[in-house]
């Protein structure tokens, strides 16, 4: 396994299965991806294109998973071109200028992710200047809305650090309770030596609070005993169970630290429970250097969080593709990708011999085609596998279609990417000529015979003449007469030709398509009225 350190870079390694270095005479080429784009394979579940793998997009696994939660309160996916915004709508974001979003090769899911440069200065009139993103709930149903009981809830985002510096604040909400006596409601998550330490002030109280009185809070501090490492991304999971007062937080999906909401700050006894102030704001990459990616906000416990980039596959199908003409024969399926993995920084991965699109690690293509000469009939055609670059020869039809399912790496964290397709394929070839053509000459007529067609696709024939050798369809053609269709018919006879003239005959056969293929072989003939 070849790896290589990605540092916010844009590198990948792609393997090539080379087809013939020239196609044969009658051969034609059809290409997808690449300079042409995927347009042909749009039908698609669970695969993305990304950019940045190579020269042109490649279709890959998606990594952005779709949530289907109804606990989902807050979800930043990052993924958009333009301003970020929360997926579920319940929050406003104010996000500043001078940030900006990584591509899908850096990101940890998804097509992008938030880049912080972790600028401070004087210069700064606010935090929205100085690189945070800052976000309101925009009403009451929102979990961080004014005066609200959150009960449980779960906190989950992916950091990548540059430089995990004292006080830096990946993650924070601020707002003020009580409405006779403001104190400042702070939860908040800073580095520091190199972990991460979560402090809750004003933010557990006694079960009785009400609207215009404070009761007694307890302030909660849970840290990181692994520390996180800069340059790699990792997974972080608060989550708060209002029942038990039990609040935990977890990194990479190992538990870090625990504490309880409750006066003992041990199991049992009365559970001090979330309230939210008013006014309350999230800022998100306050003083961070580095990347975050997928923050969610859930109004429950959550048991397992999904950390694994790709935990499953995906495929992409093409539409039926037009070969031209029946019965036209696929001679092989040429492609061009590789495999990719983005958690450590690395590319692994060479080709087999015997199957290239089979990675070390597991990643895997598989490639599927199928065939028909009518473009609505598919359901009697069966899919079959093959190995791009290797001879097909038995998939015929005028419509194929093309299926590529795509499988992740035994670690989840590894896609192939696929970056070209071409299809080698011979139009349907026109008969061959029929054998064995013999003239016979009579008083103003020739009849003509011959063998039929060797080709089973032989629809019919062609007969051409003329008054002179190899031209059938000038002067020397009976006023425009040939060719003449005689359809299966193998023998015929021509009238009305003038006596004494040398007549050349020819005949060739086409299918049903029309396609006429060679003339045979010429043979002459002159009519001669009998003297009696």
């Amino acid at each position: 396994m070849t790896r290589f350190l990605l540092y916010l870079g844009n590198f990948f390694l792609a393997f090539f299965l080379a087809g013939a270095s020239a196609f044969a005479l009658g051969e034609n080429v059809l290409k997808f991806g690449g300079a042409e784009g995927w347009g042909q394979l749009k039908l698609r579940d669970g695969i993305t294109e990304l950019e940045q793998l190579s020269p042109y997009r490649a279709l890959a696994l998606n990594s952005a998973v779709p949530k289907d939660d109804p606990s989902l309160d807050m979800a930043l996916l990052f993924d958009e071109s333009g301003t970020f915004t929360d997926s579920t709508g319940h929050y406003e974001l104010q996000v500043p200028k001078t940030l900006y979003r990584a591509g899908a090769s850096q990101a940890r899911f998804g097509r992008g992710a938030a880049v912080f440069s972790g600028a401070l200065s004087a210069v700064y009139k606010s935090q929205a200047d100085n690189g945070t993103i800052l976000m309101r709930a925009r009403g009451p149903g929102a979990l961080f809305s004014d005066g609200r009981n959150t009960g449980d809830f779960s906190i989950e985002f992916w950091l990548y650090p540059v430089s995990m510096g004292n006080g830096e604040e990946p993650f924070s909400w601020t707002s003020t309770v009580g409405e006779n006596s403001y104190q400042v409601q702070n939860l908040s998550c800073v580095v520091l030596k190199n972990c991460l330490e979560w402090n809750f002030e004003n933010f557990f109280f006694e079960p009785a609070v009400r609207s215009d009185t404070l009761s007694k809070s307890v302030t909660i501090k849970l840290n990181s005993s692994t520390p996180i490492v800069p340059k790699h991304w990792s997974h972080h999971l608060l989550r708060f169970d209002a029942a038990t007062g039990l609040l935990e937080y977890l990194v990479n999906g190992v538990l870090e630290d625990v504490r309880y909401t409750t006066a003992s700050g041990s199991e049992g006894g009365a559970v001090f429970i979330p309230i939210v102030g008013e006014r309350g704001i999230f800022a998100l990459g306050r003083r961070f250097n580095g990347m975050i990616d997928n923050v969610y906000i859930y109004s429950r416990f959550v048991e397992q969080a999904e950390t694994r980039r790709y935990p499953g596959g995906g495929w992409a199908r093409s539409d039926p593709i037009d070969l031209g003409a029946q019965n036209s024969s696929v001679i092989r399926v040429d492609a061009k990708g590789g495999a990719y993995n983005t958690l450590n920084g690395g590319i692994r991965g060479e080709p087999g011999a015997r199957d290239p699109f089979n990675f070390p690690g597991g990643a895997q293509m598989q490639f599927f085609i199928r065939a028909s000469d009518s473009k609505y009939t598919w359901n009697d055609k069966e899919w079959r596998t093959f190995i791009p670059g290797t001879e097909i020869n038995t998939i015929k039809g005028r419509y194929i279609e093309i299926a590529v399912q795509f499988y992740p790496g035994g670690d989840f964290e590894t896609t192939p990417y696929l970056e070209e397709i071409n299809i080698i394929f011979v139009k349907q070839a026109p008969p061959e000529a029929p054998p064995a053509l013999i003239a016979e000459a009579k008083d103003g007529s020739v009849k003509l015979s011959w063998k039929q067609s060797k080709d089973a696709n032989a629809a019919g024939y062609l007969v051409y003449y003329g008054s002179a050798s190899g031209n059938y369809f000038g002067e020397g053609a009976n006023q425009g007469g040939s060719p003449i269709d005689v359809r299966k018919q193998n023998s015929i006879t021509i009238d009305n030709l003038k006596n004494g003239v040398l007549y050349y005959f020819s005949v060739s056969a086409y299918d049903n398509l029309g396609q006429a293929g060679d003339f045979s072989r010429e043979v002459s003939a002159r009519p001669l009225r009998m003297i009696e």
